[in-house]
């Protein structure tokens, strides 16, 4: 298919979804990670439930976040099913897929060209923590996500200078949402450097559309902090506790040094090149045709890492929003670099070296499976050794300008990172499922703060209990079973005038790989005499 600029918008919407959901392929390789059991045993919660508004992990309150994302996943397992975790990572993957299309649009707006905007979607789907934030599940995706298509709409606005009443109530909704799914994250980390460099790139007007966005941006954040209202009004104990923890961990946990986000651009994966040189903004200024809009994404990104660096806690996945801008920036530069190759000698290099990258990425993936990891060979592996070499066939006789090799390249890329879920090695022997204890049917409690993914691997609440406690869930002289950090050395004890003796100690594991001590919890069968 040759892309021109009369090609559906509906197309593009639908190949953007598609690759999207490439990458969604493998995801049954995957261990639910921590931050992910956190999120979905939260969703879990709320659909079986029924507590829509006031979430819970574990049977406790969890105020840390807004519950939008928490609503979107417990619709999409309310649809598919609450036992299939691949449909409770699959919102975050469309939301993947809302951003890159948002990208394509917004590209429209700077760029005038399908064929460039599409490359910048095809840009942020493929930039490496954008795909990675989706797996973590922290629901950064959802807030930033939604920002970016409210700050497409105000970039409409503030270009025409027309705000009619749909777009103003789209956009102040649309900013609630993100408020809603993460806090003011998102105001902070991307909608906040937008302005900044928009009115510093396009100074004309600046006073009249500032008092014009300023209710706009008022009104969504009241729309944000609805939820927290309604939490305060309902129970304000755990909320404040909540949030005083929260914020006491932005100037307290995972302090890092202010430069520590500076090296943010190799986030973008196999973009890095194009990425760095992106930054060389001096160099370039004059060599880019559409020069406003460069150096507006150029001050966007700058900025945006600014701003991150001021907060003393720091993690990689706080960079995720300036992908979003950094990704049109590169943008500029490919399309320079490609343009001058047939004519500069540094710019078909800088090409030939990306594609080698590519070419070495793709190629790996074989090789690891096959002759480190010694792990089954499947159809992807098979498809990426063809065109790996279709591409050294190429690059032997230099034909680097021809639409099908970029097609290729982009299938390695696409095939690559759906396949890399593949190469986790299953090397635990002693791997068992906490979720085989439900076969029992006895009510199971913990003694210690159990992790996310034991609560999730269980598929229902695991009490914590004191010793106390334990004696009154005795009066009726029923068995019980407790989960506990380390084994109990105990073989029988005196419970609420009862004898109870511990008939049973298995150690379950779900370590699929690499040991984590907090995946490991002994039971304890407690049978009543």
């Amino acid at each position: 298919m040759k892309f021109t600029e009369t090609t559906s918008s509906l197309l593009v919407i639908f190949i953007i979804i598609a690759i999207s959901l490439v990458f969604t392929l493998n995801l049954n390789y995957i261990d639910i990670t921590i931050m992910e059991a956190r999120n979905f045993v939260t969703a879990r919660e709320m659909l079986i439930d029924n507590n829509w508004f006031m979430p819970t992990f574990n049977g406790e309150p969890r105020y840390q976040k807004p519950p939008l994302p928490t609503w979107i996943t417990a619709l999409s397992i309310t649809i598919f099913g609450i036992k299939t975790l691949y449909f409770y990572r699959l919102p975050s993957f469309l939301f993947v897929a809302v951003t890159a299309i948002t990208s394509y649009y917004f590209s429209l707006e700077l760029v005038k060209n399908k064929k460039d905007s599409l490359v910048n979607s095809f840009i942020t789907l493929t930039s490496f923590y954008i795909i990675a934030i989706a797996l973590e599940a922290p629901w950064d995706i959802y807030s930033h996500g939604f920002m970016f298509i409210a700050i497409y709409f105000l970039f409409k606005c503030l270009n025409s200078n027309i705000y009619s009443i749909k777009t103003i109530i789209l956009v102040s909704i649309l900013i609630g949402c993100s408020f809603l799914s993460k806090g003011p994250v998102s105001v902070y980390a991307l909608l906040l450097p937008f302005l900044i460099a928009y009115f510093i790139t396009y100074p004309n007007l600046k006073k009249e559309k500032i008092k014009k966005i300023i209710p706009i941006l008022i009104t969504g954040i009241i729309i944000g902090l609805s939820w927290y209202t309604f939490i305060f009004i309902e129970d304000p104990t755990n909320l404040i506790y909540t949030t005083k923890k929260e914020t006491s961990n932005w100037a307290n946990y995972n302090v890092r040094p202010f430069y520590y986000y500076w090296s943010f651009f190799i986030q973008s994966g196999i973009w890095t090149i194009f990425a760095f040189l992106s930054l060389l903004y001096p160099y370039y200024k004059n060599k880019i045709k559409n020069y406003k809009a460069y150096k507006m994404t150029f001050l966007w990104t700058i900025i945006g890492v600014i701003l991150l660096s001021l907060i003393p806690e720091k993690k990689p996945r706080y960079l995720m929003p300036i992908l979003i801008p950094l990704a049109m920036n590169i943008g500029f530069i490919f399309r320079y670099i490609i343009n001058s190759s047939d004519q500069k000698k540094s710019s078909k290099k800088v090409l030939q070296f990306h594609y080698l990258l590519i070419l070495i990425i793709g190629s790996s993936f074989f090789i690891i499976k096959s002759f480190i990891l010694d792990l089954t060979i499947n159809l992807f592996d098979i498809i990426l050794v063809i065109l790996c070499t279709s591409v050294i066939i190429k690059l032997f006789n230099n034909n680097l300008t021809f639409l099908n090799l970029k097609i290729i390249l982009l299938l390695i890329v696409l095939f690559s990172m759906s396949n890399a879920p593949t190469l986790v090695k299953k090397t635990n022997d002693q791997y068992r499922s906490v979720s085989e204890l439900n076969l029992l049917k006895i009510k199971t409690y913990s003694n210690y703060d159990i992790s996310p993914e034991i609560i999730w691997d269980f598929g229902k609440v695991i009490k914590k209990i004191s010793t106390k406690e334990i004696k009154e869930i005795t009066v009726n002289n029923l068995n019980f079973g407790l989960l506990t950090k380390e084994p109990l050395i105990i073989k029988d004890t005196l419970l609420n005038n009862q004898k109870y003796r511990v008939e049973k100690i298995t150690k379950y594991d779900l370590n699929r790989g690499k040991k984590r001590k907090r995946l490991i919890t002994y039971y304890h069968l407690f049978s009543a005499e």
